[in-house]
Formats: structure tokens, sequence, C-alpha cells
């Protein structure tokens, strides 16, 4: 925002201010002209330290144009990383407060063991499934136009499978109440959005049934999470086959 942007939007918040009867469009105008204040003020120092130091501001358009490239080259790993990742067939549900439908088609699969840790006798884990194994399931869409529930397009879905030893039914609520003296958090198992900060949904031990069954050595994985996020509460239900198990 440039200063005589910063001056516009000031008078027209003050303005506001000064018309309205109505307290809480008062209050917010208010805030918004001091903001646009500061702003002003924060832009006629930058100009005239710009103007009085030239090497100043050429330095510090470079730290900002280094920053954007780096942000940019992290982004594109990113996406060059899912790209390279397995697609695997999906048919997906979500159902709740914000978002539903159904979708079924090709997404990428990070499947990725977890090793046990060594039990540590001295200060011993208060997490019963420190010491046995695991795995992390992530779904992306990658470049490609993800599921759309609702007005809302996934991005990512990821859970884990705590004491993951192959085939067989696991019962993820049962295993989180298992594992509450560890106080841990599931960031990690979340169902993402593009475009919307808010409208990610994440398990946790009173969320709602949540259970996985993998069967056929692996290849098949059906799973039912529930999940809640500032939005309230979803629930998604896939059936994900692999090409093989690994």
């Amino acid at each position: 925002m440039g200063f005589g942007d910063s001056l516009k939007k000031w008078a027209s918040s003050k303005a506001t201010e000064m018309l309205t009867a109505d307290g809480g469009k008062r209050e917010s105008a208010a805030a918004s002209a001091d903001a646009a204040e500061q702003q002003a003020r924060d832009d006629v120092g930058e100009r005239l330290l710009r103007t009085a130091f030239p090497k100043v501001g050429e330095w510090a358009d470079k730290q900002e144009a280094d920053k954007v490239a780096r942000e940019q080259a992290r982004d594109q790993k990113e996406r060059d990383e899912i790209a390279a990742l397995p697609q695997v067939t999906v048919q997906l549900s979500v159902s709740g407060d914000y978002a539903a439908g159904r979708w079924s088609g090709q997404l990428h699969l990070a499947w990725k063991a977890i090793e046990p840790q060594e039990p540590d006798p001295e200060y011993p884990s208060s997490d019963p499934y420190s010491t046995r194994p695991g795995v992390s399931v992530e779904l992306f869409t990658g470049d490609a136009p993800g599921p759309v529930f609702g007005e809302f397009s996934m991005t990512h879905w990821g859970f884990q499978i705590p004491g993951y030893t192959g085939d067989g039914t696991y019962d993820l609520t049962a295993i989180a109440r298992e594992r509450e003296p560890a106080a841990l958090t599931y960031e990690e198992w979340g169902l993402d959005f593009a475009n919307c900060d808010d409208c990610s949904a994440y398990f946790f031990v009173d969320a709602g049934q949540s259970t996985v069954t993998v069967t056929d050595g692996g290849s098949t994985i059906s799973a039912t999470i529930a999940m809640s996020g500032a939005r309230g509460a979803l629930t998604a239900t896939a059936e994900i086959t692999r090409a093989a198990a690994g």
C-alpha cells in the first residue's frame, strides 16, 4: 500500500467513524483509521529514509526479492516432491458442518514407516506406543485439481496408524485414549483445503469414532477419521488402493 492509498484509507475510515451511528461500526472504523494512519506514517518514514539513503532502499529491495525467491524455491521443491510420489486410487467422502460430498480419482500417496523408539529405563515415555512401529499416511492433490466438497477444494489429508504391524483393524480412538497420558497433539492428522486458513480439521480423541482397516498385504486402506476445526466437525471416509504394498 502506497502513501496515497494509506491516506485514502485513513480518510474513508475517519469519515465512517465520525458519521456512523452504529457503535460497533464506529469502533471498527476507529481501529481501521488508526491502523491506516500508522501505515501512512510508516510510508512517509520509508520514503524519507530511501531519499536520504538510496543504498538502504536498494538493500531492502534486494532482501525482499531474495525472500520471495527463497519462498518460491521452497514451494517449487514441495511441489516437485509431491509430484514424485506414487499415485493411488482413492474413493473419498466428507460429511460435516461445512463441507460434504463424494469424490473418486487419483491422488499422490506418502506412506512412511514410523520407527519405534528405544525404551529409556531412566526416563520412560508416557506414550505406550512410542516403542511400537507405526505408519504415516498422507494424500496430496499436487498440481491437479483436488477433490471438491461443497465450496472447498481439498489439498491434503493425513493420519497415522500407531502400532501398525500389517493387515488388521486399528481403532484410532481407542489408541488415542491409551496415549492420553502423553498429552499428544495431532497437527499432522489434518484435512486441509485450498485458500482457506481456518478450514482445516484435525483428529483428536473425542472427535468421534475413527478406525483404519488394512487388507491385501497393505494394498487396501479403509479409513474413517473424525475431525474438528475452527468451522466445526468433519468426518472423512476413504478407500485407498495402492498398486503394491511397500
